[in-house]
């Protein structure tokens, strides 16, 4: 079971970029200034390419929680069962994020905020229970890619679009996951 958990935590990292680098070769009126990563899920927009990226965030989001819930049950421990709820959440919101494309409008835009701020939130409660959990370091890794999203997602750039944004901190989150599952599965 140990090794089941490790690989979901692993390939929930790595997965997502197959899919996104994928709909970005497909997608060459794409630019990282002007459009955020959603524009690619655009379904009125990017045709057939929109449902690469959209299932690429379900199957992502499926893997993550389906990560959170196994290392939830196998280490059953406060230590865990503080901080995998919001992993929980956040890989929720990422599935969501997958079946109300930017076609959907608002909703697509409440499903993405809840992700990135759970995410941001779920490293920095990781950050704050690693010395019980053993990983010090992994944990002050975290609380450095969580101070970094903020700001990156605070910061005045001369860029329109959120592409950036949105890379650099699921860029972080996904080191973070991997370091966590090398770490405490």
């Amino acid at each position: 079971m140990i090794k089941l958990v490790r690989t979901l935590g692993i390939v929930s990292a790595i997965i997502p970029y197959l899919f996104i680098l994928t709909s970005i070769v497909l997608s060459p009126w794409f630019n990282f200034y002007d459009n955020a990563l959603s524009d690619l899920g655009n379904i009125a927009r990017n045709s057939y390419v929109a449902y690469i990226f959209n299932w690429g965030l379900v199957i992502t989001g499926l893997f993550a929680a389906s990560f959170a819930l196994f290392l939830s049950y196998v280490k059953y421990s406060w230590k865990f069962l503080i901080w995998t709820p919001l992993l929980l959440v956040a890989s929720a919101d990422l599935f969501l994020i997958g079946v109300f494309s930017e076609d959907v409008g608002r909703m697509h835009g409440i499903v993405s905020i809840i992700f990135f701020l759970m995410t941001i939130v779920t490293m920095f409660v990781y950050s704050f229970l690693s010395w019980p959990l053993g990983s010090p370091k992994v944990g002050a890794l975290a609380l450095i890619f969580g101070f970094v999203s903020t700001v990156v997602w605070f910061g005045d750039w001369p860029w329109s679009g959120l592409a950036i944004q949105e890379l650099a901190t699921v860029m972080m989150a996904s080191v973070w996951l991997i370091l966590v599952s090398f770490k405490n599965v």
